[in-house]
């Protein structure tokens, strides 16, 4: 990877930094899925030593974000159909088991908390702002996460979740026609359930929605295969033959 990326970094902050910065590249969209993260290119682009980049780079592959191969290096995780799978029934199973928990526990001040993050996220589709919504989506969760009262399921929760964030963002920005306003409605429809105290209707709500959003990330897989399978195709035929390159869509 030799295309400038990073910016410096103080030595002072290095520590939570490094893994700050390439945590959101990845989520971002920035390093793509598949790309190879040169050690000596990131370093040397960040200004750090290679120690604290080794350390974010293991921490990174225990969030699923990084994918290490022997003998060839680091790489962004590229997602298959089955590991979606895995994503979003994991998080469902989680977040529904929060909800159960949680409805006991959430007061007025809740629910007005709950509220201001649905307004945010309305504020970041408008903006066309897709790494807030991103944010907002998720906060919206790990708050009733929080309330759950769950020391462990939180920690698994939060384990779990650099993963959605990139299959969110991706598939924010390649379903950017219609993917973002499904927020607004999705969290809106769980609101209701939870400030009735209906905790089967929330669970069945968050069960339907990431089924949903489960196979939309499975057409963006599918979609990134096809587009680099037609690439390396048309690399192999000669140029004097009139043949194009293709580009590969970008999550």
């Amino acid at each position: 990877m030799n295309r400038m990326v990073f910016a410096r970094i103080e030595q002072r902050t290095v520590q939570g930094a490094v893994v700050d910065v390439l945590r959101d590249a990845i989520i971002s969209g920035v390093l793509e899925p598949g790309e190879r993260l040169t050690e000596s290119a990131i370093a040397q682009q960040m200004a750090v030593s290679r120690a604290p980049l080794r350390e974010a780079l293991r921490q990174l592959e225990q969030e699923g974000l990084v994918e290490r191969i022997p003998n060839r290096g680091c790489f962004v995780t590229q997602f298959s159909e089955h590991d979606v799978v895995e994503v979003f029934t994991l998080r469902a199973t989680l977040e529904s088991m929060a909800i159960r928990l949680a409805i006991p526990n959430l007061t007025a001040d809740d629910f007005i908390a709950l509220h201001t993050l649905i307004d945010q996220s309305e504020q970041a589709v408008r903006l066309h702002d897709l790494d807030a919504l991103t944010d907002k989506d998720m906060e919206f969760h790990e708050y009733i996460c929080r309330k759950a009262g769950h020391g462990r399921l939180l920690k698994a929760w939060y384990t779990h979740s650099a993963q959605c964030r990139m299959l969110l963002n991706s598939r924010f920005r390649t379903m950017s026609d219609y993917t973002p306003e499904t927020v607004v409605r999705d969290h809106g429809q769980i609101l209701d359930a939870l400030q009735h105290g209906d905790a089967d209707a929330a669970i069945a709500l968050t069960e339907q929605i990431s089924q949903r959003v489960q196979k939309e990330c499975i057409e963006i897989v599918k979609r990134r295969r096809q587009a680099a399978t037609s690439k390396n195709a048309s690399s192999t035929i000669s140029p004097s033959k009139g043949a194009q390159p293709v580009a590969a869509e970008r999550w």
